[in-house]
Parts: C-alpha cells; sequence; structure tokens
C-alpha cells in the first residue's frame, strides 16, 4: 500500500486547505526543505499536528518531549550532546538489554542520522516522531540545562568595595575562613581625616546569607535568560545554531 503524501492527509484531517498547500509547496519549490516545516514555519499548521500527521504517514510513535523530565545517565551517555545537538536527537530509553535506543527525531527518515546513531551506540535504533523545536526544547532541558546551572552556581566571584576579589567558586567557601582570609588593604600613609559622613547602616545577615541571596538572583537573571532565548528560538528571531555561534565568540 502506497504512503498517503503528508499534504493530503493534512487537507483529509481537515485542518489544511488546498489553497494553503499549495502556497507551501511553491514555497518549497522555490527555497527547498522539508514541507512540513515549511508549513509550521509558514503557520498554516502548528508543530502538534504536524508530529501527529507525521506519526499517521510514517507508522511511527509519536512523543511528547515537554512531558519528559528527565533520561537516566547511562541513555544520554550513548549518543554525545554535540550529536544530539547536530541531529535533533533526543535519546529516550534502553530495551532489550541495553541492545535498543529509543530515541525521538524531528527527522526519523533519515537514513545517515539513523546509521550513525547506530554506530555511536551500538545499539538498534527505534525511532519516535518529535518537533523540531520540541526537540531543542528537550535538549536544553535535559542537556544544558544542569551544566549551565552549575556553572552559574560556582563559576561567579564577588569582590570587596576595593574590587578585589573575595569568592572565585562558591563550592570552596567556607563563610567563616572567607571572613578570616578577606585581603586587607595596605596601611596608606597619613592624612588629614576626611569630612565626616553621616553614619551608614550595617548591612544585616551574615556573609554565607548574602552569597545565598546573589546566588539566588543569579538563579532566576540564569532562568529568565534561558526563557527569553527559547522563545527568540521559537518566534524565528535566530536559530539555536545562530545563537550558539554567537556566545562561543
Amino acid at each position: 500500500m502506497a504512503q498517503i503524501k503528508l499534504g493530503e492527509l493534512l487537507i483529509k484531517a481537515n485542518v489544511l486547505q488546498e489553497s494553503q498547500l499549495k502556497a507551501a509547496l511553491a514555497e518549497q519549490a522555490k527555497w527547498g526543505g522539508k514541507l512540513g516545516e515549511i508549513l509550521v514555519r509558514m503557520n498554516l499548521v502548528s508543530e502538534d499536528i504536524l508530529v501527529r500527521a507525521l506519526s499517521k504517514q510514517l507508522g511511527m510513535p509519536a512523543v511528547n518531549l515537554d512531558a519528559v523530565q528527565m533520561v537516566p545517565p547511562h541513555v544520554k551517555a550513548k549518543i554525545p550532546a554535540q550529536t544530539a545537538r547536530d541531529f535533533s536527537v533526543v535519546p529516550l530509553q534502553l530495551r532489550d538489554d541495553g541492545k535498543t535506543l529509543v530515541v525521538a527525531m524531528s527527522d526519523p527518515l533519515n537514513v545517515r542520522v539513523l546509521d550513525e546513531l547506530r554506530a555511536l551506540s551500538k545499539c538498534r535504533i527505534v525511532a519516535n516522531v518529535a518537533g523540531r523545536t520540541s526537540v531543542a526544547r528537550a535538549f536544553a532541558r535535559l542537556y544544558e540545562e544542569t551544566a549551565e546551572l552549575e556553572d552559574a552556581d560556582t563559576n561567579f566571584k564577588v569582590v570587596d568595595a576595593q574590587g578585589r576579589t573575595v569568592v572565585k567558586n562558591l563550592k570552596d567557601l567556607d563563610p567563616a575562613a572567607a571572613v578570616a582570609t578577606s585581603p586587607k588593604p595596605a596601611a596608606a600613609p597619613a592624612r588629614p581625616p576626611p569630612p565626616a559622613e553621616p553614619p551608614r547602616q550595617a548591612a544585616s545577615g551574615s556573609p554565607a546569607e548574602l552569597l545565598k541571596s546573589v546566588e539566588e538572583v543569579q538563579r532566576k537573571e540564569v532562568a529568565a535568560l534561558k526563557a527569553m532565548v527559547e522563545l527568540l528560538i521559537e518566534k524565528g528571531v535566530f536559530s539555536r545554531e545562530e545563537y550558539l555561534a554567537k556566545v562561543k565568540r
């Protein structure tokens, strides 16, 4: 039995009109690309509807990656992070005593990608259908978020009023030692006392509490920036590849 075309499937499901399909096909003929992604880019169908249509067309299960909260480390280790990003793939689970790897893919018919995944993982590959932006969100959540939060937690510095670094790494922080070993300003030559200033209110809280506040603020800033970047990528302002290339400069 011949496989029904995606456009015809969407028209039969009453989610796409003939004129809209013709417009998308004209766009494909002019610029190339996959019809499904063109339909989503032109806002003619949603990615969720596209995934369900592809699932029916290809006879493959669809997966809702937004509901996947974690993937075991030994499963993620089957596919390197860079490969998962480049191929728009997310590993989901191992079956058959580790001989079969289930993955979510935005292009499950790409034979070259399937062969590469098979060679890397040394497993039989079972593909599930997922949308491209859904895969990108899942990759950011499952692969990148932990590393970014760890970097935010441990790799920022706190400086004193003279601009000297007091804390470089929170993992090395000992509140008592931080106070005891903070660098003291060198003795300055005697000079006339400066004009009297109004007394300043002493900062409340211990050094550990202050650093905890700084850490919390940075966590929120990282989360806000990540959400903004994901929204801009979803809206098509720029691609994930363009963003990553800019960050790595």
